[in-house]
């Protein structure tokens, strides 16, 4: 009954899982929705700011139209005939700037000035036109009427007025909007987007449809502009319905005039990556990858328009702290808009020569003399000869004792007055000095990815020589074997050489694989119970013997009071085998290794530090070393060290160990003198007996299986590759075990089923093989029904050594698990463990 409750439980579990992944598919979906539509709303905001940019370029040539009349009219002399004045101006504005369709007219000094005569002026009441309310109410600022019919050509029009002064007199200009163009660039708009220009009524002036009919337009509009006005298409996710019943984004910017440019785009273009996702559910990496290449080529589109709409800002931008109009051929200035400092020294009209001096005052030195000659008379000439439009540059300007980044923009357009340019100055402070902060950025992230490339390069090529020697010397002695066979002295001390080889050549990889482990943050801590001092005992007396086998001293001293403590032995042992290792390493003959613990109190009652030391007299480090002792890939070069094997990888995985168990980590060293490693690391203490496990590790088995005769027993051998299957064979049938092979998974399975049931005594299982891998072959034999399915024990034998692959065999059902290359004494003793506890 318990056995179905965990049955159901594990079922429940992976059910839920499903479900779990099943369930956050359709959050992903609409995630992307998310990022797509707010990725289209910063895209069709940005396409509305342009075209707002070009439509107040053009209304910007409309109001120098007014303030050149109100200049003109202002400087007349008394009596001048201002209708005949407006007619003639009118005529120049058609002539050099093209704008055909507009009419001057004004009211001055209580009666009608107009361009063209209309009959109706004579009686002319102000108080009834609303052009001539407004100006009036804006005390001297540019207004612009809502859309209405005009009552004499019955054509629609906006009236843009301005009163002269304080004087009651207001100024007038008409723009007839069936004569308003429509960008050049809003066929680039794309597919399906529809354009619209309003005033600040939501009537409408111009428009563009590439989608959906103009059937009752205006009035469709206007129900858009009022939700506009109620701030309902702010969001992201707002939509409208089209004509056709498609959903569409709606997306708008406010001009300084009050009018409006709005962007629809429909929903099916917006989405359209997404339409399909179900059916990719599988390859849902590729559509990430798709979706991300759309989005790249939007942005790019998006940029791409956006640098040519800054390039068709108008002369009188409104974005300049300062605009010069320049007369090349006089060599005058005329100020349409000065800085403060530049109002307070020159009138508004001058030599250029004087705006140069008084420029010289807050331009930085560093780059005046390059400005005076670059937007020198001589050379503005030049660049208008060759009809570039638009030239400039950044320079430093002092603003009230500061130093700020300035952009200067020379601007050139045949609707200027001949020979004429205008000077633009924009404070691009903030702008310059991120860039320079992110090319500081970019250079100083470049550099750490060179000299990481360097350390890796320098890594790999120490790797390659520290693998090819041990590999060449095992090539070597298998020759040596070969040709020596009868020579059994030769043969066993060339075996024993060979052996040290490997096990050298296993540390190398070892290391790489916890390197690598590292790097990925799967450097795992698994804590259990043990007997530290037992441990540390048996650790100390395996270097005995080789400080007894190499002729150097070896002394150990261990001072534990608790010996029952929680943390992770196989860590531990890790931590002091490497730093052990190392003073062997680089202790010459007749040196002294000293390996000291003692114990610390903590300030938790439940916890004591444990001091471990680690001293020699051997080559020692140089303090430049010392410096980067755990980076990762770093050896020291200098004298013997260079001639011993490693990777550069041993302090840092030690240095990472240590503080992932909340420990310390201390080095002194000095060249010629050795080297002293102090570790302290804080373990739980544990009195009484270890916690029994439902699954048996395979060192766990190994010391419960001592001394057990395995002879007779018989082991069903599965593994893919000749040599390795020959080995283990020749080894396990000289242990007196009956082995019966076989290739691959499914082939086990198959002489497994074939056999009555306990016919065999162990399974040893591959991971990886052909056919059927180990996982599944142990999952099949675990759920095959037979009387011993349940209890025949399952050794993994693999060279995959991580927890995640050790899970894996767990989950598959087996009992153990036996890292390549095999130590066959630990095998047996963990074959014998398994028999033992009835597994």
């Amino acid at each position: 009954m318990n056995k179905k409750r965990k049955d159901w439980k594990k079922y429940g579990f992976l059910l839920l899982i499903m479900l779990i992944v099943l369930g956050l598919f359709p959050f992903s979906v609409k995630f992307m929705n998310e990022a797509l539509l707010n990725n289209a709303q910063r895209m069709g905001d940005e396409i509305a700011r342009r075209f707002a940019i070009n439509e107040e370029t053009y209304l910007n040539q409309y109001e120098t139209v007014l303030r050149t009349v109100e200049y003109q009219i202002q400087n007349s002399a008394d009596g001048a005939d201002l209708s005949d004045m407006l007619e003639k101006y009118k005529g120049y504005t058609e002539e050099t700037m093209e704008l055909n369709n507009i009419e001057l007219y004004g009211y001055i000094d209580g009666k009608m000035e107009a361009a063209t005569y209309w009959e109706g002026d004579e009686t002319f009441d102000p108080g009834t036109a609303q052009w001539y309310q407004e100006a009036l109410a804006s005390k001297g600022e540019v207004i612009y009427t809502s859309v209405y019919t005009d009552v004499r050509l019955q054509r629609q029009v906006v009236t843009i007025a301005k009163e002269l002064g304080n004087s009651q007199d207001v100024i007038a200009l008409d723009v007839y909007l069936d004569g308003i163009a429509l960008p050049e660039n809003v066929v680039d708009l794309p597919q399906g987007c529809n354009y619209f220009l309003c005033d600040q009524d939501g009537m409408l002036i111009d428009n563009y449809l590439s989608s959906g009919s103009g059937e009752n337009l205006q009035e469709r509009f206007l129900r858009i502009f009022q939700e506009i006005q109620e701030g309902k298409h702010d969001r992201y996710d707002s939509y409208i319905i089209g004509t056709e019943g498609e959903k569409r984004g709606v997306y708008y910017y406010a001009l300084d005039s009050g009018w409006y440019t709005v962007i629809t785009m429909p929903y099916d273009e917006l989405l359209s990556a997404t339409d399909n996702i179900w059916l990719v559910f599988g390859p849902i990496a590729a559509g990430f990858v798709i979706l991300s290449g759309v989005y790249l080529i939007l942005d790019h589109r998006s940029n791409k328009k956006a640098r040519l709409y800054n390039d068709v800002v108008g002369v009188l931008g409104n974005s300049y702290y300062a605009l010069y109009m320049i007369n090349l051929k006089e060599e005058t200035y005329s100020m349409l808009k000065g800085s403060d400092y530049v109002r307070s020294e020159l009138p508004p009209r001058g030599e250029y020569r004087d705006l140069l001096k008084v420029m010289s005052e807050v331009i930085h030195e560093d780059v005046y003399e390059e400005y005076i000659q670059t937007f020198s008379i001589e050379n503005m000439r030049e660049l208008t000869k060759r009809r570039v439009r638009d030239f400039g540059g950044d320079f430093k300007r002092l603003f009230n004792n500061e130093y700020r980044w300035v952009h200067v923009q020379m601007l050139y357009d045949e609707s200027l007055k001949q020979g004429s340019v205008v000077l633009c100055f924009r404070d691009v402070n903030d702008k310059k000095e991120e860039d320079l902060s992110r090319l500081k950025f970019l250079k100083q992230s470049l550099e750490n990815v060179d000299k990481i490339a360097k350390s890796k390069n320098m890594f790999f090529s120490l790797m390659s020589h520290d693998m090819r020697t041990p590999l060449n010397g095992i090539i070597g002695l298998t020759e040596i074997i070969s040709r020596n066979i009868e020579d059994s002295e030769k043969v066993r001390e060339s075996v024993k050489k060979i052996e040290s080889l490997g096990n050298q050549l296993l540390g190398l990889i070892n290391d790489i694989l916890e390197m690598s482990k590292m790097e990925q943050g799967k450097l795992e801590i698994k804590n259990s119970n043990f007997h530290l001092k037992r441990n540390l005992e048996e650790l100390a007396s395996i270097f005995q013997i080789q400080a007894d086998n190499s002729g150097k001293q070896f002394i150990c001293s261990i001072q534990i009071e608790h010996g029952e403590v929680e943390g992770d032995w196989g860590r531990i042992q890790q931590i002091l085998n490497n730093l052990l290792s190392n003073a062997f390493k680089f202790t010459g003959e007749d040196g002294r290794i000293e390996f000291h613990v003692e114990e610390i109190r903590d300030s938790r009652n439940n916890y004591r530090k444990y001091h471990f030391t680690v001293s020699d007299n051997g080559f020692g480090m140089s303090q430049e070393f010392l410096k980067k002792i755990f980076v990762p890939f770093e050896r020291e070069t200098r004298f013997g060290a260079a001639n011993v094997a490693g990777t550069g990888l041993g302090m840092p995985i030690v240095y990472e160990l240590v503080r992932k168990m909340e420990g310390s980590i201390e080095v002194a060293s000095e060249l010629g003198k050795g080297s002293v490693f102090q570790v302290i690391l804080p373990l739980e203490l544990h009195e009484g007996e270890a916690l029994q496990k439902e699954e048996i590790s395979a060192q766990a088995a190994s010391s419960a299986g001592e001394e057990m005769d395995l002879a007779g027993m018989r082991v069903l051998l599965t593994e893919d590759n000749e040599i390795n299957m020959e080995i283990a064979a020749e080894i396990l049938a000289a242990c007196g075990l009956k082995i019966t092979q076989a290739w691959n998974g499914r082939e086990a399975l198959e002489l497994y089923l074939e056999h009555e049931p306990f016919y065999f005594d162990f399974i040893l299982m591959d991971m990886q093989m052909p056919v059927m891998d180990g996982c599944q072959a142990a999952e099949r034999i675990r759920n095959s029904g037979r009387a011993d399915a349940r209890k025949i024990p399952i050794i993994a034998v693999t060279a995959n050594a991580f927890a995640e692959d050790i899970a894996l065999t767990r989950k598959a059902g087996m009992n153990a698990h036996i890292s390549k290359p095999i130590d066959f004494s630990i095998l047996k003793k963990a074959m014998a463990g398994l028999k033992r506890n009835g597994t």
